[in-house]
């Protein structure tokens, strides 16, 4: 799934909160969708800030979908609030992304692997 960053038309700041890191009119691959309970549709999507390559979930309302074909990889997980999440199964194990931003060497490795799968699609 890819979408096209489209934030010239948009005023609301909760819809642009953290999409200064994005370029407009760029297109992403998007690594995972959370849909929260009560809230709005998250593409996280990779960009590249200071030199470092990051990821981040932002509203969905600040992009155009692209291309709709979904990777294999991903898997389907719900809450027990309702919130479920579209994203690779490595990615839904407890303390993930605690553990990749602590630098973990095997949560990187789950995140580059499933980063190339999803990029390759």
């Amino acid at each position: 799934m890819r979408v096209r960053v489209n934030t010239r038309e948009i005023s609301d700041p909760e819809i642009l909160q953290g999409t200064t890191a994005l370029t407009d009119g760029h297109e992403y691959a998007v690594l995972e969708i959370s849909v929260r309970f009560k809230a709005a549709t998250s593409f996280r999507v990779e960009f590249n800030e200071g030199g470092l390559r990051q990821s981040a979930l932002f509203d969905s309302r600040a992009f155009a979908v692209t291309c709709h074909s979904m990777p294999p990889t991903w898997r389907y997980f719900q809450l027990e609030s309702g919130a479920f999440s579209l994203r690779p199964e490595a990615w839904n194990a407890p303390g993930f992304w605690e553990d990749y931003y602590d630098g973990d060497s095997r949560a990187i490795a789950a995140y580059e692997d499933e980063r190339a799968a999803i990029l390759s699609h």
